[in-house]
This record gives structure tokens, C-alpha cells and sequence, in this order.
């Protein structure tokens, strides 16, 4: 291999193969866009060594796997299943889904005798061609030894349509706020600009708004300059993508950043290729400054020089959103971070929707009642723009937890149900373990990794699984001036802590420290000897206190209190 793995690719070769080998066979793996999610599928068919068919949706994609395949693997035998091209005998064989999945095509794939299959921007799997591969080339068959692969930046679908019908396990997993953390993302930083429409007149069609209503409504002159206008008081000096409702909306958008002394360019899924390609081209060399986008390049696009997104569509989709956001995470020489422009109304609130992991929220579930709209009602009301509501907000919403200290650089978060995650150093890194009430752990980080990065897959792992209230930054009462609570007073004056001048958030971050250092001195001690008070307490009780440590003897001491 001619490249070096970073340390979470690795991590999660070691997943999935793991994973196989146990007997999970239909696995997904979900990595922010720029984290190379091909090259993770390059390498993992590399240590297979099997035959091998990497589906994707877009010919950009193809080409840029067959690139990354090479790179990683330099000697592979990789062909193309795409058009006219039919170099399906190779042992690696990438192909678009389109030709994939045409009758005859699919009779010639079924000889072949494929291993692995890889799906790349997986979230599209759940469609009628993906399924008829999947399904004709055995890949949903539970007697089947062969693996089935999916690779995408969010398992969120704004239709409803779940992928848990198509794999079985996310096998691996990192956010955009971790990966942000371990330096392998742009920062990010984001300003929401609100307007006075009103989103509800949508109809919703499949989970997000429909698209030919709101581009009647967002396409206008006004809003158009109004959203030039802000791009040049915050982003004018950097590169970006403005993300449009329809070609229209492209076209109309594009001339009103030129009208204004920018230079832009429409880019949409029909255009003419080599007038894209030529776009494409400008951007990447700074002929353009903003390419204006509809349906295309919110997958599949590389561009890692872009600093800006600009959100000119409202969208209802966490999915579409975190794909849109992610064509400017790449990083690039003297790139600081990613400006994100959100133009939307009040009531479509998506502050913090790229704190999505692996959970789908309750928002992606939710379809609204289509609303039926009054013939006589004007589609296309004038836009308000709403200065006072133009703010920067947290578009990760990653700065919520709070660490405790423990001293010998060891660092916890405390849960509401008293599970506690524990960062430990070892060997140069940090591993961490979450511990439970009754003295039993899990290992959650194993290989010992950086702080920021330990910290962030911690923190991942809490989002997920832990209830989190106890120890969130971003709670109002953990900021506000009210005193602590009663509760409060007397556990802090029972341990001799002053609580004179606490709010309600000191007064908490001193107990959660105050409840971690005592788990330590818990854990520190758990192999003791059993005391001399506690084996009279217990054998009084009729307990067999023969071989029982300290820490087995106040659980047990623990219980018979409780029970009484």
C-alpha cells in the first residue's frame, strides 16, 4: 500500500472485518463527506482480496473510485461496468447502478461470482435497482458468506424509508464534530439569516419541501440580491456553493452574483458535460467565485478549496443538509474554516442538525399532513428580510459537554443515571472506558488515540447512548444567574463545599466532580480487603463475606440499605 491510513480509517477496516468475521454480513459504515470513505472501501478490498463490485449513482464517483483504488492499491485489476464500457472479468469491478442493474447486464454480473459488494453514498440503496442487484447477486441471501458494504456520509432519508430493511449493523462510525476535533475536518462556523415567509405553505413531498413550490416562492429578484448582498458583507473573500432550489433558481441566482461584480456560474444535473466540466474547472482555479448548484453537486464533488456553503433552498432533510454542509469540510493549505450561510424562515430550524451521528432524529421521522393551499392565496409573496435575526449559531452543536477532571490527567463524563465515561492516557494517546453503577465497564476506546479525538468519539458514543442533561453546557440553567437549587445547598454543605457564591451550573459541575473523584477512589480501591466494619455488618446478616473485596462489600452493604 502506497498510502498511510489515518488512525480512524484503520479503525475501521479492523471493524468491519471483525464484524464479518463474527457474522454480520450486511454492514454499514458512516463517515463525514472528506474523511475518504473510498479509501477505506479501497483498502478493505485490498485485505479481502476477493472479487469485489463497488456500486455508485454518478459517473463523477467512478471515475474518482477507480482513482482512489489505484492510489491505495497500486497493482489492482480494476474495471468499469458503465455504459458501453463492460470490463466485468476484472476482480475489482466498479460500476454505476444504472447499467448494473439493466436485465442483461445483470444476468452477465451473476456469473462472476462477486464476494464483497460495496455501495457507495449507500443511503440510496434502499431504491428498486439497488434492491434488484443486492437481491440477484445473493447479497440478501442469510445463507450467504458474502459480505454487502455500505459507505455514506448520513444514514438519514428525508422519504422515511429506513436502511435497517438493507443492512444490519452500523459497524463503524464518526461524526463531523469528532473528525472536526482530530483535525481531519475543516471547522466550521455558521450564520443563520431569517426571513418573514412562512415555510408552512410547502407542501411536503417524500420528507422534504416540495420542490417546484418552493422554487416559485424562493426564486425572486429580491431574495436573490438579498442573498448576494450577504455573501459579500461575510464570505466575499472566499470560493463557494450556493445550493438552489431548481435550474431556474441556478440560472436566476448565478446572474444576480454577476450582476454584482461576482463571478458564478450555474451547475445542474442535465447541463451540457463539457459546459459543467468547463464550471467545474473555474471553480477549482478561482476563475468563479460561486458555483450555483441544484441536485448535483451536493454528492460526489470534490473540491477541497471551497470555504463557503450557501444554503439558498430551505430543506426539511437532515440528510440533504449534512451533504450540502459537507462540500466544504475537505481541508486545503491556508484554509481557516467553512462559513455556512443558512437563508430559511423562522420555523425551519436546523441549528443543530450536523450534531447527527448514527441516530435519526425525530424531525427525520416526521412527515407533514400535506397543506392544502387556497388557489386564491399568492404563491410568491414578497420576502421581508429580517436584520435583527441575521446571528451566527452553533452548526455542530458540538460545544455541550463538560468534562471533569480527576487529576493524573484523566478526565470524566458523568451521565444522569451515574454512568460515567473515563479518558485514561496510555502508551502517548487516551483510551476510555464507561463504567456502570454496579462496578462493571465497557471498553468504548480501545487503541489508545489524541485527546481531541478520544474526547469526540466519547462524545459521539454519549450522544447515542447516554442521557446526557447532567453534564450539558448548553442547558439554560447551567449559564443563568439563578441560585442552586435546595438539593443542591445540602449535598455541596454536607461535603463541606461552600456554595455562597454558585449558580445553579457551578453548584452542579462541583458535585458531578465531587460523585467522579469519589467513583475513582471507588475504582482505585475495588480490590481491597473487605474492612473490619464492613464483614461484621454483612456476617450479622448472615452473609458469606469469604474472598469478598472492599468494593464488592459496600455494593452488597449498598443493597441490603436500599432494600431496607
Amino acid at each position: 500500500m502506497d498510502i498511510v491510513l489515518r488512525d480512524y480509517q484503520l479503525e475501521a477496516i479492523n471493524a468491519v472485518s471483525v464484524a464479518f468475521f463474527e457474522g454480520t454480513h450486511k454492514q454499514l459504515i458512516i463517515l463525514p463527506t472528506g474523511s475518504g470513505k473510498t479509501i477505506v472501501m479501497a483498502a478493505l478490498a485490498m485485505q479481502f482480496n476477493k472479487k469485489t463490485l463497488l456500486l455508485a449513482h454518478r459517473e463523477e464517483l467512478i471515475t474518482q473510485a477507480v482513482d482512489k483504488f489505484k492510489l491505495v492499491w497500486p497493482e489492482v485489476n480494476v474495471g468499469v461496468c458503465m455504459a458501453e464500457r463492460d470490463e466485468i472479468h476484472n476482480q475489482i469491478v466498479i460500476g454505476s447502478v444504472q447499467s448494473c442493474s439493466r436485465p442483461k447486464r445483470l444476468e452477465r454480473l451473476k456469473e462472476q461470482g462477486f464476494e464483497i459488494m460495496m455501495i457507495d453514498e449507500s443511503h440510496h440503496a434502499v431504491s428498486e435497482s439497488y434492491q434488484s442487484i443486492i437481491d440477484e447477486l445473493g447479497f440478501n441471501n442469510k445463507e450467504s458468506k458474502k459480505l454487502l458494504l455500505g459507505v455514506t456520509a448520513t444514514a438519514v432519508r428525508s422519504d422515511n424509508m429506513g436502511l435497517g430493511n438493507t443492512f444490519d449493523k452500523i459497524t463503524f462510525s464518526r461524526s463531523i464534530g469528532t473528525m472536526i476535533k482530530a483535525a481531519y475536518l475543516a471547522p466550521v462556523i455558521g450564520r443563520k439569516i431569517l426571513t418573514n415567509f412562512v415555510l408552512e405553505r410547502i407542501r411536503t413531498q417524500n420528507g422534504d419541501f416540495s420542490i417546484s413550490e418552493l422554487a416559485e416562492a424562493m426564486n425572486t429578484p429580491e431574495r436573490n440580491d438579498f442573498i448576494v448582498d450577504k455573501f459579500k458583507l461575510y464570505a466575499e473573500d472566499r470560493k463557494g456553493i450556493a445550493f438552489c432550489c431548481d435550474v431556474q433558481h441556478c440560472k436566476d441566482l448565478a446572474e444576480a452574483f454577476n450582476k454584482k461584480g461576482i463571478s458564478a456560474a450555474p451547475v445542474w444535473g442535465d447541463m451540457e458535460s463539457g459546459a459543467r466540466k468547463q464550471a467545474l474547472d473555474d471553480i477549482k482555479t478561482g476563475r468563479i467565485k460561486i458555483a450555483t448548484s441544484c441536485g448535483v453537486l451536493c454528492e460526489g464533488y470534490d473540491e477541497p478549496s471551497i470555504d463557503a456553503v450557501l444554503m439558498a433552498r430551505p430543506t426539511k432533510s437532515p440528510g440533504l443538509y449534512i451533504q450540502c454542509v459537507g462540500r466544504g469540510l475537505r481541508l486545503w493549505p491556508g484554509k481557516q474554516n467553512c462559513l455556512v450561510l443558512d437563508f430559511t424562515d423562522r420555523n425551519n430550524n436546523l441549528d443543530s442538525i450536523m450534531s447527527l451521528s448514527t441516530a435519526i432524529p425525530e424531525a427525520a421521522h416526521s412527515v407533514e399532513k400535506a397543506i392544502e393551499i387556497d388557489e386564491e392565496v399568492d404563491k410568491r409573496p414578497k420576502i421581508e428580510v429580517l436584520e435583527d435575526i441575521d446571528r451566527e449559531f452553533d452548526i455542530l452543536g458540538a460545544a455541550r459537554f463538560i468534562w471533569t477532571s480527576l487529576g493524573d490527567d484523566e478526565w470524566s463524563l458523568l451521565d444522569d443515571e451515574k454512568r460515567e465515561l473515563v479518558m485514561y492516557p496510555s502508551n502517548g494517546g487516551y483510551i476510555a472506558n464507561l463504567y456502570f453503577p454496579d462496578g462493571t465497564l465497557r471498553q468504548i476506546v480501545i487503541n489508545p488515540l489524541p485527546l481531541d479525538y478520544c474526547s469526540g468519539v466519547c462524545e459521539d458514543f454519549a450522544r447515542r447512548n447516554l442521557k446526557i442533561a447532567f453534564a450539558d453546557a448548553s442547558k439554560p440553567w447551567m449559564s443563568n444567574s439563578a441560585p442552586p437549587t435546595q438539593g443542591q445547598i445540602s449535598y455541596l454543605e454536607k461535603q463541606g463545599v461552600d456554595c455562597a457564591n454558585m449558580n445553579r451550573g457551578k453548584a452542579s459541575i462541583a458535585i458531578r466532580q465531587i460523585i467522579s473523584l469519589k467513583n475513582k477512589q471507588r475504582r482505585l480501591s475495588a480490590n481491597d480487603p473487605i474492612t473490619d466494619p464492613q464483614e461484621y455488618f454483612l456476617s450479622r446478616r448472615g452473609i458469606n463475606t469469604q474472598n469478598m473485596t472492599k468494593w464488592q462489600a459496600s455494593q452488597a452493604i449498598a443493597k441490603i440499605k436500599q432494600s431496607a
